[in-house]
């Protein structure tokens, strides 16, 4: 059972000097920069200008106001900024929506550590909620924090609150004018004319801009300031209380048992994929596919199988033995069957080419692989902190399939497997439902003549900005824009 002490008091107020308040005016306007990037351009080029320029700001207020920075922050801070950047580079949305969540987890994480302000260890799985409770703390520090700045303001010289006092009437001016100005451009024709000499604007996005860019610089300010001031909450202190070993055992070798049953059974149907065996009574697509997806799912449980056996038994300082193998044991029937199955993987892409979900899940397959073979380790080296090489090899594989883009992967593999007589066809009618990052690899197919690759870059209606900006831009949609439209000037 874990022991919490009372939480210690915190201020009313977020403090605010020079630097905060020079930091909080870069923020805003970040901010502003931010909301209309990501409102108006989605997850592309102008997002990823975003990220980096605000992950820079708030590292840079961190370390100038005291915090330290490790080898295993700065890791996880520079595979953030390369998976930032990667937003600019590939048009696959679905990969960049999932990443965008690992940027989030990563940049969180290591901003929570650099101020010390973690209340779990680095190493343990339980990090992530640190992660978690950084990224809503620029929202739950809001109040705290403007009060500060409006402290601030009050205690500076006549300069200082004659300028608070000018942006503190700005702040409610401009909502009003916000609706004041539609109002008086319907009811006068002469200010219409007046405001019509300006240059055009979008009157929706300005609005949504304000609201949206106030709200994330206020929470730039907020997060970065609330890990440098306020106080760390205590740190549990846990007891190692749990099942009694023999109950953990007796739980852990039936479950060993019926494994040695089942790999005995299925030796031949697990050993074939290493052979290029096709097992009989088997089309190759059911073997790969059955035998990836028996791997996933017992790889998941394993893993929390060992975790648990480990950190749940009764124990004074390390795990017993007897724990300890029958753990070790799961691990090594998660590593044989994570093997077995991406040779038959293999086997099944060599046959049938590459599609977005074997792409995936042999990126998974390899990442299950990597944190099971960690956690072995651990069972033995407790001073290993697992977590943080899982969090980093997550980051590291994230930005490698960003970078080197799924669609473009898929495509790229199909047709020099095609052309070099791998594969007897392919399949132009999948390839066009891919992002533009298989456009470059279809026109090599219309190059050698391919009807069905010809037909669909001459008509295609692949869903492309129409105008690119720097909101919108990435290269892979440019380059498949460039090709479509030469192609269609041609047709």
């Amino acid at each position: 059972m874990e022991q919490y002490t009372f939480p210690k008091p915190q201020p009313k107020w977020l403090p605010a000097g020079n630097k905060e308040l020079l930091f909080g005016l870069f923020a805003v306007l970040l901010g502003l920069f931010a909301a209309n990037m990501l409102l108006f351009g989605g997850l592309n080029l102008g997002f990823a200008m975003a990220s980096l320029l605000s992950i820079c700001l708030s590292f840079w207020y961190l370390r100038s106001s005291g915090c330290r920075s490790t080898p295993y922050t700065n890791s996880l801070l520079a595979l953030s900024l390369i998976i930032a950047a990667g937003f600019g580079w590939s048009d696959d949305d679905q990969v960049k929506l999932w990443l965008f969540l690992f940027l989030i987890a990563g940049v969180n994480l290591s901003f929570c550590l650099m101020a010390g302000k973690n209340v779990h260890a680095p190493g343990s799985a339980r990090s992530l909620l640190d992660a978690a409770g950084t990224f809503f703390l620029g929202v739950e520090r809001m109040g705290m924090a403007g009060r500060g700045v409006v402290m601030a303001f009050r205690a500076g010289g006549a300069v200082t609150q004659t300028s608070g006092a000018v942006l503190a009437g700005l702040g409610i001016a401009i909502p009003a004018l916000i609706l004041v100005i539609p109002l008086l451009i319907s009811s006068d024709a002469a200010f219409e004319g007046l405001v019509g000499l300006l240059p055009e604007f979008d009157l929706f996005e300005i609005c949504a801009t304000a609201v949206m860019g106030a709200f994330l610089g206020v929470y730039f300010y907020t997060r970065a300031v609330t890990l440098r001031h306020e106080e760390p909450t205590d740190r549990p202190q846990g007891t190692h209380k749990g099942f009694h070993p023999v109950t953990m055992n007796t739980a852990l070798g039936v479950i060993s048992a019926v494994y040695m049953a089942y790999l005995f059974s299925q030796l031949a149907y697990f050993v074939g994929g290493f052979s290029g065996i096709l097992p009989e009574g088997f089309t190759r697509a059911e073997y790969a596919r059955r035998g990836f997806f028996e791997m996933a799912c017992l790889a998941a449980i394993n893993l929390c199988l060992m975790t648990f056996g480990v950190t749940k038994v009764r124990r004074e300082g390390r795990a017993p033995g007897s724990t300890r193998a029958l753990c070790l044991f799961l691990g090594a029937v998660t590593e044989f069957l994570a093997a077995s199955s991406a040779a038959k993987m293999i086997l099944y892409i060599g046959s049938f080419g590459l599609t977005r979900l074997r792409v995936l899940t042999m990126v998974i397959m390899v990442f299950l692989g990597i944190t099971t073979a960690l956690i072995c380790v651990w069972l033995y080296v407790p001073k290993l902190q697992y977590m943080k090489s899982v969090l980093l090899v997550a980051l590291a594989l994230g930005a490698a399939v960003l970078w080197a883009d799924v669609d473009t992967v898929v495509a790229a593999y199909n047709v020099s497997a095609y052309q070099a007589g791998a594969l007897k066809s392919v399949d132009v009618e999948y390839l066009t439902t891919l992002s533009s990052g298989a456009v470059p690899y279809i026109a090599e197919l219309a190059e050698d003549g391919h009807r069905d690759a010809v037909c669909y870059l001459k008509f295609a209606d692949i869903a492309l900005p129409e105008t690119y900006d720097l909101r919108n831009w990435n290269w892979a949609s440019w380059v498949a824009q460039e090709i479509l439209t030469g192609w269609s000037i041609g047709k």
